[in-house]
């Protein structure tokens, strides 16, 4: 019985080897794929910070875009309130001139026409100057 029950043993210990290397390759793949898992979670949060900085940005952008369009659409504006007005013939300022030729001050220039002190003054030095000529 000893024979047979060494016999058993040795046909026995190289299926117990069998199932430890079995087990720990087993335990190998489960360690390997935790470590996958991880890694694939950092990645997603780094994408998710990603589109979320893009995505802000994008807001950004989208707002500076309007805004220069709205500036564009004003400047366009003005250009054509500016050539119509040179159209029909009414030089710019020419209210302003005609008030200094009457003898206007600075003061009544920027009240009434709502211009700059500079532009009335400029305008009185340029325009003024004729009429004390005369």
């Amino acid at each position: 019985m000893t024979g047979s029950s060494n016999l058993f043993w040795f046909g026995l210990l190289p299926l117990a080897l069998l199932l430890v290397a079995f087990f720990s390759y087993l335990f190998f793949i489960e360690r390997k794929r935790k470590e996958q898992l991880a890694q694939q979670s950092r990645d997603i949060q780094t994408l998710k910070q990603t589109v979320a900085a893009l995505c802000s940005s994008a807001v950004g952008v989208d707002r500076r875009v309007n805004r220069l369009e709205r500036q564009g659409r004003d400047l366009e504006e003005r250009q054509e309130n500016i050539e119509q007005s040179n159209l029909q013939g009414d030089p710019p300022y020419s209210d302003a001139i005609s008030m200094v030729r009457a003898g206007a001050g600075p003061n009544e220039l920027i009240q009434e026409l709502g211009i700059s002190r500079d532009a009335a003054d400029l305008i009185i030095m340029i325009h003024g100057a004729k009429r004390e000529d005369a």
